[in-house]
């Protein structure tokens, strides 16, 4: 006579499920509730008198979209751009923006208690706003981006 296998019903824990994104070697991930799309590079119109993560303006499919390098506004050094590179739109507050990342790694569900909010990041004094929390995940660290915090002047 064989013993019964006890089945234990675990939980699902909570989780957040974000679009994770290459810049520089390290990787960032925004809300997917956050993204419309993710498309190839646009020709970008440059807009005079910008500030300077401002790339420009692209057309798609009928709408003016601004369009910003992620990198230059987190202050990482921004790669060429190559075949990889993409334009990740999203929805900002009242705004439709498109960021420029380095490649688009994938989109995944990261658990809630493998986040932890980094209190009191700073750089040269300035704290870092825009950074929600660290993910610890197989391939390391994740940065998860507040976008309000980041593409705001």
């Amino acid at each position: 006579m064989s013993t019964p296998v006890k089945t234990e019903t675990r939980q699902k824990s909570e989780s957040i499920q974000v679009v994770v994104f290459q810049m520089g070697k390290e990787l960032f991930a925004v809300s997917i509730s956050e993204v419309w799309e993710i498309v190839l590079m646009h020709p970008i119109t440059p807009v005079p008198g910008s500030p300077d993560f401002v790339e420009g303006v692209v057309n798609l499919r009928g709408q003016i979209i601004p369009i910003i390098n992620l990198s230059k506004r987190l202050g990482i050094e921004a790669k060429e751009i190559t075949s990889d590179t993409r334009i990740v739109v999203a929805q900002v507050g009242e705004n439709t923006v498109g960021m420029i990342v380095d490649a688009v790694e994938k989109v995944t569900h990261i658990p809630t208690e493998d986040i932890e909010v980094p209190n009191g990041i700073a750089l040269e004094g300035e704290v870092l706003n825009y950074v929600q929390g660290i993910a610890k995940v197989e391939e390391g660290l994740i940065t998860l981006v507040d976008l309000e915090e980041a593409i705001s002047l």
